[in-house]
């Protein structure tokens, strides 16, 4: 049997001392894809991802790489011009070397329908600039409508 030893587990997966300033520009990030959805402009939503971006849709679509991510917002967007989102950041965790894992919980309402997911995303920061690498979103039971 193994006992848990108080003090032995890391409070927090890392330490930042710039913690609150990477949280702003994260959260910047996020109402900057608000603003280019709602201006219907795919080059701006995906200005922040890396070109090897692994994107997860709701509905668990795969998408690898930064064009075939903007070939899906372009249709997306297309299909959907009245597309409106609202990102809520659950929780933001800080990592070493420059990476951050953000819970997010993001409401979508179109014409044809209205739905809320939650997805994980994989931040990194590179030349002071935060770039999404990694995205997987699920949908919320019963948010469908």
């Amino acid at each position: 049997m193994t006992v848990d030893v108080p003090g032995t587990r890391p409070r927090v997966a890392v330490d930042a001392p710039d913690h609150d300033e990477a949280l702003v520009a994260i959260a910047a990030v996020f109402e900057g894809l608000e603003a280019a959805l709602a201006a219907k402009d795919a080059d701006a939503f995906d200005r922040v991802f890396t070109d090897d971006v692994v994107f997860v849709n709701p509905a668990g679509s795969v998408y690898l790489g930064w064009d075939a991510l903007h070939a899906y917002h372009l249709a997306a967007l297309r299909d959907a011009p009245a597309a409106e989102a609202r990102y809520t950041i659950l929780t933001a965790r800080l990592l070493a070397g420059g990476h951050a894992i953000v819970t997010v919980e993001q409401t979508l309402r179109t014409l044809k329908f209205s739905v809320t997911n939650r997805g994980t995303w994989v931040f990194t920061r590179r030349d002071d600039r935060w770039w999404v690498s990694s995205v997987h979103n699920t949908n919320v039971a019963g948010s469908a409508g």
